[in-house]
């Protein structure tokens, strides 16, 4: 496949126009725009859509209705102090109706603000995942809350339900093997730029990449509702197309200013875990690893689900697991929040890890003894530092150097190409190259390091459980 480059800068650019027009969707967990969107989706990549009915169940789960808002006004004295219908976040998801009137305390009740952010409209949105419980809930900027003074208030809130359907889009990248490689993002949130349409937006670029490359894994791309698509779709896959299932990625919240946060697996040290690092190290001005759960907090639940067991990277640019950034769940998380070299980063991440985990092999030396790397016969030693002799040396000489010392020890297959990075702090793809030399001077020979499927744990069947 074609080495990616980290100059690269026509991405970001890319990748902020794509996501304009992606957030101009009113989507939803089930919404008229859902097919709107998959539709513009579609004119990037031959998308497949899979679709769940209103009130199919998994596990306590339910896919809502369609919803819709026919009135939201509030009134004092006969005169309208907020119509809720003026934005499509005016009112809390999948509210019920209610007409009646309330005292300003009990009103407020029924309110929700965000002193923070005077101008913006809050996204309320767990009546979608927890439809039984549903009430009723409008969203106010808190410079329209600020003047609502004491006394009686009217609301005439009027919603309506019908049946709909969820939708979930996947598209694949074929390998010359069915192991597959997961990457996922969520198009629930109505108009909202990094969470999560960016994301979406970066893998869809991600994905037209991979187009045009000659790949061993496969690669799924899946883009659906937060954790009800991910629910119904996983359930439906069957044993075959889940035992394919090797890693996965959630990417979300590309563009904001903070550092690259990798949250890991669950189990963490998977080979997806430590390409992540690597890349990030070695591509990334600022990042850190967190655990598992620890970043934004997103899908990774549901693939690494008992049964799944998918190990699966969270990746974000999170402030902080409750507060990933101040815009965050507002009408405020437009477009215009996006950094171009932030999403060219995280994208180039993104095409780090992929081709690190494509070229990730263990090598096998064909040789006994200790190499002259510095014999002209061989040309492959690495010039460290010498108190008597004067060199111009990179910074890093002397990790060469003492990977050099190492280096021999690693030829019998215990370690990978990327576990010699990560130990000794050099980047991948040199270290790929210098073996490349190796291997050109028939000294080692390399084999692919594949991510093998992990053994998934099994329910105890009536059986176990009666002890017999």
């Amino acid at each position: 496949m074609t080495r990616p480059d980290p100059n690269a800068t026509e991405a970001g650019r890319e990748i902020i126009a794509l996501t304009c027009q992606l957030c101009a969707f009113a989507t939803g967990v089930v919404a008229p725009a859902n097919q709107d969107l998959f539709a513009r989706i579609a004119r990037e990549l031959s998308i497949k859509l899979h679709r769940y009915p209103s009130g199919a169940a998994f596990n306590g789960w339910l896919v809502p209705q369609m919803w819709q808002v026919d009135k939201a006004i509030i009134s004092k004295d006969g005169q309208q102090v907020f119509d809720g219908t003026a934005h499509p976040l005016g009112v809390a998801v999948y509210s019920r109706s209610f007409q009646g009137e309330l005292d300003l305390e009990d009103l407020k009740a029924h309110l929700v603000t965000n002193p923070r952010l005077p101008q913006a409209y809050v996204y309320h949105c767990m009546w979608q995942y927890r439809p039984w419980a549903a009430d009723w809930a409008l969203c106010v900027p808190y410079e329209t809350y600020q003047t609502l003074a004491p006394g009686r208030y009217r609301v005439d809130l009027k919603t309506a339900y019908e049946p709909g359907e969820m939708l979930v889009g996947a598209y694949e990248h074929p390998g010359q093997a069915e192991s597959t490689i997961v990457f996922n993002a969520h198009t629930c949130h109505p108009h909202m730029a990094n969470d999560d349409m960016a994301g979406v937006a970066v893998l869809i670029r991600l994905f037209q990449w991979l187009q045009g490359q000659k790949t061993r894994y496969t690669y799924r791309l899946v883009l659906g509702p937060e954790h009800l698509g991910t629910v119904f779709y996983l359930r439906d896959q069957g044993p075959q197309q889940l035992a394919r299932l090797v890693s996965g990625v959630f990417a979300e919240m590309p563009g904001t200013p903070y550092p690259l946060k990798i949250a890991s697996s669950f189990l963490g040290g998977q080979t997806i875990d430590l390409a992540f690092r690597h890349a990030a190290r070695h591509y990334a001005l600022a990042w850190e690893t967190v655990p598992w759960r620890q970043g934004a907090g997103n899908d990774e639940t549901v693939w690494e689900a008992p049964g799944y067991e998918v190990p699966f990277v969270e990746v974000s640019r999170a402030r902080h697991l409750l507060d990933p950034y101040p815009e965050y769940h507002t009408s405020l998380d437009s477009p215009d929040l996006l950094d171009a070299h932030q999403l060219e980063e995280f994208f180039q991440v993104l095409v780090q890890v992929i081709w690190i985990l494509e070229h990730n092999c263990r090598v096998y030396r064909k040789f006994d003894g200790l190499l002259c790397l510095s014999n002209p016969a061989y040309d492959l030693y690495q010039e460290r530092p010498d108190p008597a002799v004067a060199k111009d040396l990179a910074p890093d000489s002397e990790k060469w150097g003492y990977f050099l010392d190492c280096l021999l020890r690693y030829l019998d297959g215990s370690l990978t190409i990327l576990d010699m990075a990560e130990k000794h702090d050099l980047p991948f793809a040199r270290v790929y190259d210098y073996l490349l030399k190796f291997a050109a001077k028939g000294l080692v020979s390399l084999e692919f390091a594949p991510i093998l499927r992990r053994p998934v744990s099994r329910p105890l069947g009536a059986s176990a459980l009666r002890g017999e």
